[in-house]
């Protein structure tokens, strides 16, 4: 088997690591070529010591430069930040509380900072701050701690969803149908808005159906949610999920809010409801408590500096069960508890804002019910009919429907799911009621009238697992790599 990857510092620390296991000793000694940045520096007369990183692993690798073997000692104080090539002798370090080191025979700049006051020379830097320079995010111990937590998620999502038999499919993000309903999309065309301009002030006639004149020749969106193409994939399928990119046009800045997500979804034949939040349940401890243990040391640092408590907080959510309430119980809750909700998010809402029957419960009612009554995550079912998407399933009280949300401590909505509407008539009566075009969704009401089954699913949104899982009450514009929101689109 050909591998022509170059070597890593993940490589040497397990190099070294079997060596001790096999040989029972530590008198390891071996010559290694590395590449990667430098991140701290510091100099004696005789000696430099350079701390060196190339992501393959959170540690970085000490390289330990002697006068006498380097003929550039003089100048190394310039790799500060710097890109180097290195080759040496790998040997245990007798330094406290560090495995190995590097012996230096020869270091050499691949790339100088030439630009001394870079942000990436700084030793530390807020995460507000780097906000602002997203491109070099990656380039922090911080950041770093973030990205990898967030690749183990989805490296540990795509386990589970393997070991339980679903199919993996990444449905079309272009479509011609809004599946929330709502109308916050955003229109995708070819059409030279600028030559529109031109005609209107020209007094010209702009037709009627101007779509027709577009690349589709009708009117097409950026996708909200995968959610109905996937049904017709679960069915003759019976389980699959995405991880597409979902988009919503919401003209809103809060710290929870994207313009574009990563959307995990799923669709499951043959379930009830309750079964449908067993599964979500499951799938949230599995995830969280392998990525615990997969990214210990990006935790331990995180819980020193930037989210202390993270572990406690995310163990507390992998070993209690969830608490499951109906929408009538939690407004209950939020009735008998206002005034205290008010005083605890007092900058946000007033009295005013809390919700009554057949409204919106708010993420801070939500945060209330999980953080402070229940501390932990709760779901919340059967809400109002008029209050959720036209595709959820009807309740025998023609009131409500069997919709589902998961709401988590410190973030709110984490997964909102239903079991989906399966009756032919009661789907067309849904969708009259909501004033849509049915011409558009002509191919899922006849996932209805021909062969229906009951079936369910959910849409997590994934940046949010991100968040939950690596911040204290943090921004999440701090978990995605290069996020765009509402004014906000910078690379």
């Amino acid at each position: 088997m050909i591998d022509s990857l170059p070597e890593q510092i993940k490589d040497i620390f397990e190099d070294y690591r079997k060596f001790v296991n096999e040989n029972n000793n530590d008198n390891y000694e071996k010559e290694w070529n590395i590449q990667g940045w430098v991140r701290d520096f510091r100099s004696q007369s005789e000696f430099a010591f350079i701390s060196i990183y190339d992501g393959s692993i959170s540690q970085t690798l000490q390289i330990l430069c002697e006068k006498n073997k380097l003929d550039n000692f003089e100048s190394l104080d310039n790799l500060r930040g710097a890109t180097v090539k290195v080759n040496g002798i790998v040997k245990k370090s007798p330094a406290k509380g560090q495995e190995i080191e590097l012996v230096c025979n020869k270091i050499e700049a691949l790339g100088l900072v030439n630009d001394k006051t870079n942000i990436i020379l700084a030793k530390t830097v807020n995460l507000e701050t780097l906000r602002n320079h997203q491109y070099l995010r990656s380039r922090f111990k911080s950041f770093s701690y973030i990205y990898k937590i967030r690749s183990t998620l989805l490296k540990n999502i795509h386990k589970f969803f393997n070991e339980k038999n679903f199919y993996n499919l990444d449905p079309n993000i272009i479509t011609t149908s809004d599946c929330e309903g709502a109308g916050e999309v955003f229109t995708i065309t070819n059409i030279d808005s600028n030559e529109l301009i031109k005609k209107v002030k020209n007094n010209e006639k702009i037709p009627d159906n101007i779509y027709s004149q577009d690349f589709f020749q009708k009117q097409a969106f950026l996708t909200v949610s995968s959610q109905l193409q996937l049904e017709a994939f679960t069915a003759g399928l019976s389980r699959v999920y995405t991880l597409n990119p979902s988009f919503r046009a919401e003209k809103s800045k809060t710290k929870r809010h994207l313009a574009c997500f990563t959307h995990l979804e799923w669709e499951i034949s043959f379930i009830d409801l309750n079964q449908l939040m067993d599964f979500s349940e499951l799938l949230i401890k599995n995830v969280i408590n392998n990525t615990l243990n997969d990214c210990s040391r990006e935790y331990s640092e995180l819980n020193k500096f930037i989210s202390k408590g993270i572990i406690d907080k995310l163990n507390n959510i992998v070993n209690q069960n969830f608490e499951r309430i109906t929408y009538d119980q939690a407004l209950i809750i939020i009735e008998e508890n206002k005034k205290k909700i008010v005083k605890m998010f007092s900058k946000e809402m007033t009295l005013n804002d809390i919700p009554s029957w057949g409204d919106d419960l708010g993420s801070f009612c939500e945060r209330y019910i999980c953080e402070v009554i229940y501390k932990k995550p709760v779901f919340v079912y059967n809400y109002p009919k008029d209050l959720k998407s036209f595709y959820m399933k009807l309740n025998d009280d023609n009131k409500t429907v069997q919709a589902c949300d998961l709401l988590v401590n410190g973030i709110g909505e984490m997964i909102g799911s239903s079991m989906r509407e399966d009756n032919y008539d009661l789907l067309v009566k849904r969708i009259d009621e909501k004033n849509m075009d049915k011409s558009k969704l002509q191919w899922y009401i006849d996932l209805r009238k021909n062969s229906t089954f009951e079936h369910g699913g959910a849409g997590l949104g994934f940046d949010r697992l991100v968040n939950l899982c690596s911040l204290i009450d943090g921004n999440i514009r701090d978990v995605v790599p290069f996020p765009v929101a509402y004014q906000e689109c910078d690379y």
